[in-house]
């Protein structure tokens, strides 16, 4: 059966535009991430495609640069979705300007018509191909990053193919049923990549929002440290390769002593601006694998892997001296901290909150001995003068 241009294109263009309004209900996202330039771009896809059933009725060589240049155009936008969702600037000029530049161009120089095929099928490859490096530089994605690419060099493949075949192939063979039949296969190869390219970018979206909905679920919103459930989960990671490893590692409990009377007296947003500053000033002088979480209303929790107690302490006095003169929240008078320390032994059973329950023993007495200072148990005098010592900010601290 031969394939009739001006069916197949009325089809195509209904299923792009039936393509569109399922991404709309399939993505809630912002307009930052080049979602609304996609779908817009398939919508403009629709539109070329649509042109091409006007073939005969208008003269060919305006019909087919008006439906070429869409074509681009919506290729374009495709890629300004791309390099949106990678949060990098996509400028007007990267979609607004090539369509109609082609279209004047193919209108003014070029009126043979497989020229003018050849022509627009190499600019969008060229589109495609940028897309795909565009793609690739995303961070993430797996899978649908990979089918994104896929598609994308699939549709420059069927774009160059039918350039050569427009370039090349004898005018006198153009009636050929089989030669007739080359253009709307070729727009069909490019509805399926268009449609595996948009199944791949709404992959991508969803990913994205399971990731941002993860980190919600695990991050405190205020302090943008792990909130208990996560810091408890991570530290028992943390506790059990100290246990195969035999690694020492020690937890400390942070306390602000004036909370309270910032937030009966200046309100509760400059006490939650403390411990925003708070928790900035703690993430700023820790290593990357040291973990920092909420634990309560006022208490941030801090484990320290593979140090031992005696820089622990160093680290917990470090910390406090920070806070000291950070004057965080930018209250008066300034807000001070007391830290308890405990080692973390990893070998029982419930050593997390053995420790746990061991700092913050400690920091009650730390509490009641004049706040503003750290509390931990006795260290052993041969600690002080051995090798363990092994946290980088103790170190620091130590020849301070």
């Amino acid at each position: 059966m031969t394939l009739d241009l001006r069916t197949v294109s009325a089809m195509l263009a209904a299923s792009a535009l039936l393509m569109s309004v399922v991404l709309c209900v399939g993505i809630r996202t912002r307009r930052s991430d080049g979602f609304l330039k996609w779908n817009l771009g398939l919508g403009v896809l629709a539109m070329g495609w649509l042109l091409c059933t006007a073939r005969g009725w208008l003269p060919e060589v305006v019909t087919m640069a008006a439906a070429e240049a869409l074509l681009l155009t919506g290729l374009c936008l495709q890629l300004a979705a791309v390099t949106e969702f990678g949060h990098q600037r996509a400028p007007r000029s990267l979609w607004l300007l090539p369509g109609p530049l082609v279209f004047c161009a193919l209108l003014l120089v070029l009126r043979n018509p497989a020229a003018l095929t050849a022509v627009t099928s190499l600019a969008c490859a060229a589109t495609l191909l940028s897309t795909t490096t565009a793609v690739r530089h995303l961070s993430g994605g797996g899978a649908p990053r990979r089918m994104l690419a896929l598609a994308c060099d699939a549709a420059a493949v069927i774009l160059l193919a039918r350039a050569a075949v427009a370039a090349l192939l004898p005018p006198s063979y153009a009636d050929l049923p089989i030669v007739r039949a080359i253009e709307p296969t070729a727009l069909i190869g490019l509805f399926i990549t268009s449609a595996a390219a948009s199944i791949g970018f709404l992959l991508l979206h969803r990913e994205r929002v399971e990731t941002g909905l993860q980190r919600l679920a695990s991050y405190d919103p205020l302090t943008a440290t792990y909130n208990r459930i996560a810091f408890l989960s991570l530290a028992e990671g943390q506790v059990a390769r100290a246990r195969r490893s035999g690694e020492p590692c020690a937890l400390l409990v942070v306390n602000p002593d004036q909370l309270s009377h910032v937030n009966e007296n200046l309100g509760r947003k400059a006490g939650n601006q403390v411990l925003r500053e708070l928790a900035a000033v703690l993430r700023g002088a820790l290593r990357l694998n040291d973990l920092i979480g909420r634990y309560g209303d006022e208490v941030v929790l801090v484990l320290l892997p593979n140090t031992t107690l005696p820089g622990a302490l160093e680290v917990a006095e470090r910390l406090r001296a920070m806070v000291c003169v950070s004057r965080v929240g930018g209250v008066a008078p300034a807000v001070t901290v007391s830290i308890g320390v405990a080692p973390c032994d990893p070998r029982p059973a419930g050593a997390l909150h053995m420790a746990i329950a061991q700092a913050e023993t400690a920091l009650g007495s730390a509490q009641r001995n004049g706040r503003n200072r750290v509390a931990g148990p006795p260290v052993p005098a041969r600690a002080w003068g051995s090798a363990e010592v092994s946290h980088p900010a103790a170190a620091r601290a130590r020849t301070a």
